[in-house]
């Protein structure tokens, strides 16, 4: 029998050990299922997806088949990456690169098609409202539980009333930031004497969304309009365990998350 401790990123920075890289290097492995678009059909991540669906099947397939079979469609294409992509691609759009997200989404997905009895999926089935309502609702909910080790369920409640105060914007750039967490923070005085350590004051609350990869920020090459985002998940490795946000940047909410944050959409001012 093999006992091992499987502890959150966050958790272990916050230990204050010694020689923590030597630690995770040494008496530890490091999680990271996280895969780019180009090679994704190489990636452990898809791999372990297809094998999920192929081991289903009565007869034996070659890899990759059962993915192409399920959601035979391309992703759709977007400004920064601008040629068509396989299926999974949407997936991983929608993801923080974990098998769980990705299997939430095709629990959601066969849940809400049950009655139809679908032998594949469109990207219709895959774009449907209340699809990914649900499936953002889910990742908001692995917010939550990611913060309950931390904070009150009051604190989580100041911590979403943010996002009103973007407008519906889900880019925005430094100065508005700065300009919506000074409404929030006004806000947030009228209803406690103690606010949350995240609000200690705006840059550590701008790190605080990017730990929790709500957002990401976004730098330019020089002579490049191609953007090169950075993910708190993605930055991370053995040498950073705990990347930094850089200010004074453009910055860009999680896809899967818009919906339950009510973002991606202005509303009027009362």
């Amino acid at each position: 029998m093999r006992i091992v401790l499987l502890l959150r990123p966050d958790i272990f920075a916050s230990l204050g050990l010694q020689n923590q890289n030597n630690k995770i290097r040494s008496n530890s492995v490091l999680l990271n299922w996280q895969t780019d678009y180009i090679s994704h059909r190489d990636s452990s991540l898809f791999k372990l997806l297809d094998h999920m669906l192929s081991i289903q099947q009565n007869t034996s397939i070659s890899f990759g088949e059962s993915w192409d079979y399920y959601f035979p469609w391309n992703a759709p294409s977007t400004s920064d990456y601008p040629y068509p992509t396989t299926s999974f691609i949407s997936f991983l759009r929608w993801s923080y690169h974990r098998p769980r997200d990705i299997l939430t989404f095709l629990d959601i997905l066969k849940e809400n098609n049950k009655l139809t009895q679908k032998e594949f999926f469109s990207i219709k089935d895959f774009e449907d409202p209340s699809t990914i309502r649900e499936y953002s609702i889910y990742l908001l909910g692995e917010i939550k539980d990611q913060l309950s080790f931390y904070f009150s369920d009051k604190d989580y409640e100041i911590f979403l009333k943010f996002f009103e105060y973007l407008n519906g914007n889900n880019r925005f750039d430094y100065k508005d930031f700065q300009i919506a967490f000074k409404k929030y923070e006004q806000y947030v005085e009228t209803i406690t004497p103690n606010k949350p350590s995240f609000m200690e004051a705006e840059n550590v609350f701008l790190q605080f969304l990017f730990e929790l990869n709500v957002i990401c920020y976004k730098e330019y090459i020089e002579n490049s309009n191609k953007p090169h985002i950075h993910f708190c998940f993605k930055d991370r490795n053995y040498a950073n365990i705990s990347p930094k946000i850089k200010t004074n940047c453009n910055y860009e909410i999680f896809y899967g998350l818009a919906k339950a944050l009510n973002i991606g959409a202005k509303f009027e001012s009362p």
